[in-house]
């Protein structure tokens, strides 16, 4: 365990070494802390305290010199040093005024030894005086966690948790929830409550050091806020320990109570199935899901899929999957409902807030999975999202289009970067053209010759209509494009001229092209044996 452990200048003066020791100066300011005993006997310190230190002198550096004695202090109270332990006698008569007073303004004890002492002996024993208490903090600490532990294994231990915190610190402890609700554990009044929360709430109190913040996390998600609020001093290291292990206490509390809530939901699985098929009424979905979650009020809904490498190996970590995918799309107002079937696992998605932000949530939400190393590890390989549906039961047009945007995106990675069905423009026209059998012909008679062209001379006409299409024209941002000179450029177009006639750039023609070249990309791409001679022959009358 690293941290330091911190005892005051004042209770080292209680140590027998100290017995004829006075406080000179500084008397303010023996509530310092002292975190090492250092001796030195050099005019220049500044390069050799880390702050905290007490130091030990003789005062043999400096040698009854004034300026350099006022230097060595001044150098002490910037290094943040606890206080000045100085042997009076053979090397120093006397503590100049000057330097009390500048002490005396600064808070920073010096102490004067009228006898000699060993300094080896302070040191030894305040080093083992530090020692003692390290462990004396070890053992409180870990006797902390036991208690907490113990609290775990009891019922609703939430609470519990929280006033043990207050009651091991006795400081104002608030726990802040990410939908909003506080609950505090204080002896302040309620008006001094609310106006502590208040002020949490609109991170006034982010700076002030006798405040101390810990996230409650499970599962890479973070689902409230710790709070410790100190009424005498700043906030211990030892303090931070413990608020720590209550902060661990509570996430361990909150994920147990979420994991045997999803068992609880075991059912679940099965009824969405059967919603996805059909096979329940506008009636029994919503009294479904107000038995499920009272508070749920859904505004519509989509349905997510993920395909999985290797489900077998996800199942056995469905639950914890769950409640992780569970929480991030909570936290943008989505309830969610799932499912797995095959190599996918399938996720309804029911809005909770407006309609008009509901798509960029579930952007926001899938970012999030695929950022987090909990869902890189399940292998998770291709997102997409189906319809939007008002009506609950008409989920299953969702889950179609889904599957459609699925299939697409696998088939056209590099055309298709949106996960949404409603993106998937152009490409929708295509499927239902595909399905009808008329594709090939549609293909065929748009760019029948261009295709025809390539394959008997290995050409790159396709490529060029599609790079000089997509930049409207431009003949110089396309020969760079393309990495050509304009001159090949030129003679490429009058090969397209002659193939498929000078006005393939009017208004109507090009956008038949354009959806010919993303017709041919998907067949081709999702059989790659496809070739132009599967396409009927186009008649040359078209050009």
């Amino acid at each position: 365990m690293n941290f330091e452990v911190e005892i005051s200048v004042q209770e080292i003066l209680q140590n027998k070494h100290f017995e004829h020791a006075k406080v000179i100066a500084g008397k303010s300011g023996l509530y310092r802390q002292v975190r090492w005993v250092h001796v030195l006997e050099v005019p220049s310190i500044e390069n050799l305290l880390n702050g905290n230190e007490l130091i030990l002198s003789t005062g043999v550096g400096w040698n009854e010199d004034k300026e350099v004695f006022g230097s060595l202090v001044q150098q002490s109270i910037n290094s943040n040093a606890a206080g000045l332990c100085i042997e009076l006698g053979s090397y120093l008569s006397k503590v100049p005024k000057a330097i009390i007073e500048l002490a005396d303004s600064c808070d920073f004890p010096i102490i004067v030894f009228f006898k000699k002492v060993k300094f080896i002996d302070i040191t030894q024993e305040i080093h083992s005086l530090f020692i003692k208490k390290h462990y004396l903090t070890l053992s409180e600490l870990e006797e902390y966690s036991s208690k907490l532990n113990q609290l775990l294994l009891t019922s609703n231990p939430q609470k519990k948790i929280l006033q043990l915190l207050h009651e091991q610190l006795k400081v104002t402890v608030v726990n802040i929830s990410n939908q909003g609700e506080v609950q505090v554990i204080s002896k302040k009044t309620k008006a001094e409550q609310k106006q502590i929360i208040q002020s949490l709430k609109d991170d006034k109190l982010s700076n002030h050091l006798n405040i101390a913040h810990q996230s409650v996390q499970a599962l890479n998600q973070t689902f409230a806020d710790l709070f410790i609020i100190s009424e005498r001093e700043d906030i211990t290291e030892f303090e931070s320990l413990i608020l720590d292990r209550s902060s661990i206490a509570l996430a361990q509390s909150l994920l147990r109570e979420l994991y045997f809530e999803e068992q609880s939901k075991a059912k679940e699985a099965e009824w969405v199935r059967t919603w996805l098929e059909g096979g329940e009424s506008d009636e029994q979905i919503h009294r479904y899901l107000s038995e499920l979650e009272p508070n749920l009020k859904p505004n519509g809904c989509t349905v997510l899929l993920c395909k999985v490498d290797n489900l077998e190996k996800v199942i056995s970590e469905f639950t914890y999957l769950k409640l992780y995918i569970r929480s991030i799309f909570e936290q943008r107002g989505i309830f969610l409902l799932a499912h797995t079937e095959k190599n996918k696992m399938i996720f309804v998605l029911l809005n909770n807030r407006k309609n008009s932000d509901f798509k960029c949530r579930v952007l926001e939400g899938i970012e999030c999975l695929k950022r987090s190393d909990f869902i890189k590890k399940q292998k998770f390989l291709e997102f997409s999202v189906g319809k939007f549906v008002n009506n609950l039961s008409h989920v299953n047009n969702s889950y179609h289009t889904a599957i459609e945007t699925l299939n697409i995106r696998e088939k056209i990675p590099n055309e298709l970067s949106s996960y949404f069905y409603e993106d998937l423009y152009i490409f929708r026209m295509i499927l239902a053209a595909h399905d009808q059998g008329i594709l090939n012909d549609f293909i065929a008679d748009y760019l029948g010759p261009v295709l025809s062209q390539d394959q008997q001379n290995s050409g790159e006409l396709l490529k060029t209509l599609k790079t000089y299409l997509q930049c409207k024209g431009a003949k110089k941002e396309t020969a760079e494009q393309l990495h050509i000179v304009r001159q090949t450029l030129y003679h490429r177009l009058e090969k397209l001229y002659e193939l498929i006639g000078r006005d393939f750039m009017d208004s109507y023609k090009r956008q038949a092209i354009e959806v010919a070249i993303s017709a041919y990309e998907y067949l081709s791409t999702s059989k790659p044996e496809y070739e132009y001679s599967s396409l009927p022959r186009a008649a040359n009358s078209l050009y």
